[in-house]
């Protein structure tokens, strides 16, 4: 099976509208865009959706299996994105049920873009899709975007990532993102110690509830996550909290725009 692609994850990617000068609150800086695919990870996972895939990220992890992805990318204008999105009928697929997941790199480094991108969508397609946005917890999200974002799958990094723990661990940030009814967090697991740090650093402290914990197995291939599946599987069931795979990688390996 191929994903419909919308825009390119090549730097050389020539856009097929040029525009003049626009508020940078009116583009999106794009890495990849495409549609006709799953949502492989969450709470969601398995769901028909499309992915707006947008350039930056304030972390560095070391597993991260799309750095060469969003560290390249364009600036778009919501009209040029329109119209791409039109050509293969996404609105359409989006009103029947596909989800539109932003993501990145950190989608909320654009934030204040990404509301008035949704706005904007609204004005010309006359309803708000099912959206899920997905965030490292390091940047706390406006109160007028909360108000449009179905799902949020949020990853908060472990030691595990290589990051320091002042970077990543945002107290504040994630009790905002906690107290929101349709709030997921999802931690990439490597070994049996990293319960402790989830522990220690967020049950324990009352930041989240166990409830909101969806355990993941790192893995950057279909080997790697096999490899780890089972002793997460079994951490899952000890400690009473939701498991899942990374169900994109498992079908179709590390091959972008799908």
């Amino acid at each position: 099976m191929e994903a419909t692609q919308i825009i390119k994850a090549f730097p050389t990617f020539t856009k097929i509208i040029e525009s003049g000068r626009l508020p940078k609150a009116h583009i999106l800086h794009v890495s990849e865009f495409f549609c006709d695919s799953i949502q492989g990870e969450g709470v969601n996972a398995g769901v028909p959706a499309a992915f707006l895939r947008l350039k930056g990220c304030v972390l560095d992890c070391t597993w991260c299996d799309t750095t060469e992805v969003w560290r390249q990318g364009n600036p778009y204008t919501f009209a040029e994105l329109f119209c791409l999105m039109d050509v293969c009928g996404l609105p359409n697929k989006l009103l029947h049920g596909q989800h539109l997941v932003l993501t990145g790199g950190s989608p909320l480094c654009q934030q204040m873009s990404v509301l008035n991108f949704i706005n904007e969508f609204i004005k010309r397609y006359s309803f708000c899709p099912y959206i899920e946005i997905e965030n490292e917890c390091t940047i706390k999200p406006m109160d007028e975007l909360v108000h449009y974002i179905s799902c949020w799958n949020n990853s908060p990094k472990l030691s595990n990532s290589g990051n320091d723990v002042d970077v990543c661990y945002k107290p504040a940030i994630l009790e905002t993102l906690a107290a929101l009814n349709n709030s997921w967090f999802k931690f990439v697991i490597t070994s049996q110690k990293e319960w402790d740090e989830i522990d220690c650093l967020y049950l324990s402290t009352g930041i989240i509830q166990r409830e909101q914990i969806i355990l993941m197995p790192q893995g950057s291939t279909k080997e790697d996550i096999e490899a780890n599946r089972e002793m997460v599987i079994e951490m899952a069931i000890k400690h009473e909290v939701r498991y899942c795979t990374r169900e994109h990688i498992i079908v179709w390996g590390k091959k972008i725009g799908i």
